[in-house]
């Protein structure tokens, strides 16, 4: 099949409208699960379950995107067709609701995914981002340190280096002066 025909309004009977989403990340139509391979983005169809995830692996995220487990892209349509592609957050065709689900389950369903997938909730991300700039400030405070420290050494060394100087200077001045007296 070449994708999912909606010419059909919804008629709320069930039977082929009626989709269940599943904890393990199957969303299951009539016994068979929705399927995509993430390359082509029409080829999203129905296809016998098979339990190992991968292109029948959806999860919500917290923006309410269904996002595909093998492909990491967002289930939207056409108009006629599903289709698999980039999440687009200003386009409603990527967002879908699934109602008479326990709002708990679908917290435990995100929960799970995005832990397993790697995908984190909004505040997740900008805490990570936060300790992100978190380390980025201290390892810039610490370069600058560094180099105020290797400035300051070699602001030491070039003192050393003129007072050696200054003092052979010195001594040199001194060996003179009194070669000098000792002619005379």
């Amino acid at each position: 099949s070449s994708g999912i025909n909606a010419e059909y309004g919804c008629h709320g009977k069930g039977y082929n409208q009626f989709w269940k989403l599943l904890l393990t990340g199957e969303i299951k139509n009539d016994g068979r699960c929705l399927d995509g391979d993430g390359e082509n983005p029409r080829d999203v169809k129905l296809f016998k379950c098979h339990g190992l995830n991968g292109n029948q692996q959806w999860f919500i995220t917290e923006e309410g995107f269904t996002r595909h487990g093998g492909s990491g892209k967002c289930l939207s349509h056409d108009g006629r067709h599903l289709l698999l592609l980039p999440c687009d957050q200003n386009d409603d065709r990527f967002y879908w609701h699934f109602t008479g689900s326990d709002p708990e389950v679908a917290k435990k369903f995100y929960a799970m995914h995005s832990k397993q997938f790697g995908y984190r909730t909004k505040a997740e991300r900008q805490e990570a981002e936060r300790e992100r700039e978190k380390r980025d400030a201290e390892r810039k405070e610490l370069k600058r340190k560094e180099r105020k420290e290797k400035e300051e050494r070699e602001k030491q060394e070039e003192e050393e280096k003129a007072k050696m100087k200054r003092e052979m200077v010195a001594r040199s001045e001194e060996k003179k002066k009194k070669e000098a007296e000792e002619r005379e």
